[in-house]
């Protein structure tokens, strides 16, 4: 059931995207994500970063999409996060996932994919984040990447839930 919504949640929203815009196709250049990175096995309870870079030629970038699936759980209802106006050009920073919680996610895997899409209708091309909560320490950025990466973009506000299997 919570699949079926989540469709036509998604369904939904790219109809009213694209009615509000006109019914041609989108004009203009897609945002390009030049580069993304999220460690893939972390401990309950870390802030789980995920890193990304990335531009648009027209400078009209306007949103983030966040979808998480998770097996057992199936997807979570999408997120949208809007930049600011300084980051429709161009931007580089993190999102963060907090993972703090009182059930057990030992072992528990799930996969984040992000699009951005502009204020003509384009979209990005989609990265996927899988990430397993299994202990292991978070590891630090390399030293020449935190510069324009440690920046904070947003939280991803999604409760994580326990499969029920």
């Amino acid at each position: 059931m919570k699949k079926l919504v989540a469709i036509i949640f998604l369904l939904l929203h790219r109809f009213l995207s694209s009615a509000s815009t006109s019914h041609a196709r989108p004009t203009g250049s897609p945002p390009v994500i030049t580069f993304s990175y999220a460690q893939g096995k972390i401990r309950l309870g870390d802030i789980w970063r995920i890193y990304i870079s990335a531009n648009d030629p027209d400078g009209d970038m306007s949103k983030i999409f966040c979808v998480i699936e998770q097996p057992g759980v199936g997807r979570y209802r999408p997120e949208v996060i809007y930049l600011k106006k300084e980051m429709t050009r161009k931007f580089s920073g993190y999102l963060h996932l907090s993972t703090t919680s009182f059930r057990d996610f030992w072992g528990v895997t799930l996969t984040l994919t992000l699009t951005i899409e502009d204020r003509q209708g384009n979209e990005s091309q989609p990265v996927l984040f899988p990430l397993e909560f299994n202990g292991e320490e978070l590891k630090p950025l390399p030293t020449d990447m935190e510069k324009d990466l440690e920046r904070p973009i947003s939280a991803i506000p999604i409760e994580l839930t326990r499969p029920l299997f």
